[in-house]
């Protein structure tokens, strides 16, 4: 019986359950502890909040599971909402062109991150460090420091439409939470059932035995580079169009919460390891635990305290099972 659960604990199935138990039991703390939490406004506020932590966690996966890491990732949330809104205000482009450019950026963004790391060969903590602070740079030469709105005067619905990407609802439910379906099952698709996918947990593995068996691990790691850079960015665009309002503060400190979201998912810092679903169930627990923490009246400083513990508790059950598993192959 001992040997089955330690079998079930440490298989895919026994860790999504347990995903699924942390995230339950969060849910029914906060339901019996706070009222205001199960109404319906609120559930709506969480599927709007965790949209952001879904897509930035998603994309994060990727680059984690290559063996890589990026720490640019809620700057390039900021520039990406920020190209997006000067677009459609100061160029007079379109609501769709607005949106594609800020995507462009997150991905433009990802091939400089992607180019420094692979190609230059710098450690991707060091350099994604360094861009974290060009980018937000940027971000605040862009927007002059002051947030940039696209409530255009003689424009008027342009404002609307935009606000419906980040803010509609269809069916009552948040365009956010349908964009994040749509791209959580191409993404889990991509990394599972296609031959780049397979590559992504190669790399992370061993990238030495990668290259040995004929894989670009540098083009692998530049598309994942490439996939997390552009779910920040098109999570830049969704906050932007939340707000109707780009933010050059916008993202500061997200890039924290998605490694989190993700390696609380499964996501391991060592690569090669981890899944779409559980990235996608971390950033849920993130957004509750923040809007529970939130509706308890817990000032901002003690929860970052408490994100802290958790994200390096989380890191070390991370080391932990890679120790143990390095243990068992051996």
């Amino acid at each position: 019986m001992d040997k089955y659960l330690t079998n079930l604990r440490n298989s895919k199935l026994g860790r999504s359950l347990g995903q699924f138990l942390s995230i339950g039991i969060i849910v029914l703390a906060f339901t019996v502890t706070t009222p205001t939490f199960r109404t319906m406004d609120n559930v709506i506020s969480i599927g709007l909040s965790a949209a952001i932590y879904i897509l930035l966690a998603m994309g994060l996966s990727f680059v984690l599971i290559a063996g890589a890491t990026d720490l640019s990732a809620g700057s390039v949330v900021a520039i990406s909402g920020i190209t997006c809104a000067v677009a459609i205000r100061d160029f007079g482009m379109g609501v769709a062109m607005g949106v594609m450019i800020g995507l462009l950026t997150g991905i433009l963004c990802g091939i400089i991150n992607g180019l420094l790391s692979t190609k230059l060969g710098l450690v991707p903590f060091i350099a994604t460090l360094g861009t974290q602070w060009i980018f937000r740079g940027l971000t605040n030469i862009l927007g002059k420091g002051m947030p940039v709105s696209v409530r255009i005067d003689d424009r008027p619905e342009i404002a609307e439409q935009f606000y419906f990407i980040g803010g509609g609802r269809i069916f009552g439910i948040p365009v956010p939470v349908y964009i994040c379906i749509v791209f959580g099952i191409v993404l889990a698709f991509v990394l599972k059932k296609t031959v780049f996918g397979r590559n992504v947990y190669a790399a992370g593995s061993n990238d030495e035995a990668a290259r040995l068996s004929g894989i670009d691990v540098f083009k692998t790691q530049m598309i994942a580079y490439m996939i997390c850079d552009g779910m920040a960015g098109l999570a830049g665009v969704v906050m932007a169009a939340r707000l109707v309002s780009a933010q050059t503060s916008a993202g500061t400190g997200y890039e924290f919460e998605g490694i989190f979201a993700a390696v609380i998912g499964g996501v391991s810092l060592s690569g090669g390891l981890g899944n779409i679903l559980g990235a996608v169930i971390g950033a849920l627990i993130v957004a509750v635990l923040r809007n529970g923490l939130n509706l308890h009246g817990v000032n901002s400083f003690w929860q970052q305290v408490i994100l802290g513990v958790l994200i390096v508790g989380a890191v070390w059950l991370d080391v932990h099972r890679s120790r143990k598993q390095a243990g068992a192959t051996h």
